[in-house]
């Protein structure tokens, strides 16, 4: 896997059992002991474009697990660095989860990536509206370059994870 770390699944839910990442918040039907939910690692797959890497770096707000009110609006901000050697220019973060329904988190369908030279690292900022009801909001992107294609299929998505209470 050329991705090192589009990943911020960390841990397991209390029970020790594994979310499958392709399935939905509605359909796995995860609460705040799921919290933090574990993705599995798609197929190995080449980035879109040969030498293009991502490495993740950290959360820099609302870490995995955060508590947050309902029907509040908070930032939400991952670093990246790009540890390869093509420039991201146009890339963006495309939301995984959609149509979005109305007991999730809300956010933008597609988040913009500032343009990222080789070797340099880039904060990517997303608002999030939390829902009325109570649980666990978990919402994942794939990063997707500048025309259209996602830049690392073989990489686990970005996501984050707020417990809504």
């Amino acid at each position: 896997m050329v991705l090192v770390a589009v990943a911020v699944n960390r841990g397991s839910g209390t029970d020790g059992h594994t979310v499958n990442a392709s399935e939905s918040e509605s359909k796995t039907g995860l609460s705040a002991a799921d919290c933090p939910v574990r993705a599995t690692n798609p197929p190995s797959s080449p980035p879109a474009h040969e030498g293009d890497s991502a490495k993740f770096i950290g959360d820099i707000t609302l870490p995995d697990c955060t508590r947050v009110g309902p029907r509040q609006t908070v930032t939400k901000v991952w670093r990246l660095k790009n540890a390869g050697t093509v420039p991201w220019k146009g890339y963006s973060l495309h939301r995984l989860d959609l149509p979005q329904q109305p007991d999730q988190c809300q956010t933008v369908s597609d988040v913009p990536v500032e343009d990222t030279r080789p070797g340099e690292m880039v904060d990517i900022r997303t608002d999030i509206t939390t829902p009325s009801k109570p649980g666990l909001c978990y919402v994942r992107f794939k990063m997707m370059e500048g025309s259209g294609q996602v830049a690392f299929p073989g990489g686990r998505p970005l996501n984050f994870q707020v417990i809504v209470d």
